[in-house]
């Protein structure tokens, strides 16, 4: 028989419907999957036939890496909810799962419960009322920025539909379930604010790890903000040979030594003694990295 861990998504997703929905059982959770979308077709592939899909599998990677057993996790823009159960496979003891989506929150609160509080809010720098962006190509990448449309105008059409949906801040959040060890902000180009939002627990009680999606636009200044309590900065990479995790100095660009998705990076509160420093990335940036983030501009 056939190792199905060797196939990749793109060898099995012809066979896979692209409409009507499929029901998974995962850990006592029912997760409810529409083929109509690409990336939950995705997902009925992962389930099915363990396909290696590293759009997906380097944010698994990046949890299995980084939550520890017994954390709390911030899921900020949980979708459906697949990796929110991913989160908690990796050992997270609680998730917050916050997704803005009306109608896709509500499909999240179907694993609610056991560890996972699912959030119908966006996340941003204030509390209040915004008009979302909705995706209009697939029901991932909805977006409070304006600016997303311009790098993705297919995703969203030439006539924007919006919906207007309740903010909230990760402030707010941590002074009303607490401590959260590690972040994941894929929130679709609002990743900044996000962090405006969240000056009181950076500054008094940050997390241990944020994982962040940031295409080139948004990455400077996000590693701005975020550099004086985490200065240690990684971007993620799914090598083509051996299927593997690497973690790489931020600026390094994808080769073809390396799976395309989405960039994913990683940034630290500690430096990461049990990595060791690869070799992108030289010593001598990482002092200078921490020195910027403890001396004051000259």
């Amino acid at each position: 028989m056939t190792d199905t861990t060797d196939f990749f998504l793109a060898s099995v997703e012809p066979h896979i419907r692209t409409e009507g929905r499929m029901l998974f059982e995962i850990d006592g959770r029912r997760l409810d999957i529409n083929l109509q979308h690409p990336h939950e077709r995705a997902y009925a592939a992962k389930l099915l036939f363990k396909a290696k899909h590293p759009q997906s599998d380097v944010d698994a990677f990046l949890l299995r890496r980084f939550v520890r057993p017994g954390d709390a996790v911030l899921d900020a823009g949980a979708n459906i909810g697949f990796t929110a159960i991913e989160m908690l496979q990796a050992g997270a003891r609680t998730v917050l799962a916050v997704e803005p989506v009306p109608s896709i929150c509500q499909r999240l609160r179907s694993i609610e419960g056991r560890g996972v509080r699912a959030i119908n809010r966006a996340i941003s720098s204030n509390i209040g009322n915004a008009p979302l962006i909705l995706s209009t190509l697939h029901n991932q990448g909805s977006s409070l920025k304006k600016e997303l449309t311009e790098v993705f105008p297919t995703v969203f059409g030439e006539s924007h539909q919006t919906v207007e949906v309740q903010l909230t801040t990760i402030d707010l959040l941590t002074e009303t379930f607490g401590h959260l060890d590690v972040w994941k902000l894929d929130v679709e180009g609002a990743e900044a604010d996000a962090l405006r939002g969240a000056k009181h627990t950076l500054s008094t009680n940050p997390p241990r790890v944020i994982i962040a999606e940031l295409y080139d636009r948004f990455y400077d200044e996000f590693h701005q903000l975020v550099l004086p309590t985490h200065p240690f900065a990684y971007r993620a990479f799914i090598t083509r040979e051996g299927y593997e995790l690497v973690l790489k100095d931020p600026s390094t660009q994808p080769t073809d030594e390396m799976h395309h998705t989405s960039p994913m990076y990683v940034f630290l509160a500690e430096s990461p003694t049990s990595t060791p420093i690869t070799s992108a990335e030289s010593k001598s940036s990482w002092l200078r990295r921490r020195l910027e983030s403890v001396l004051k501009p000259s």
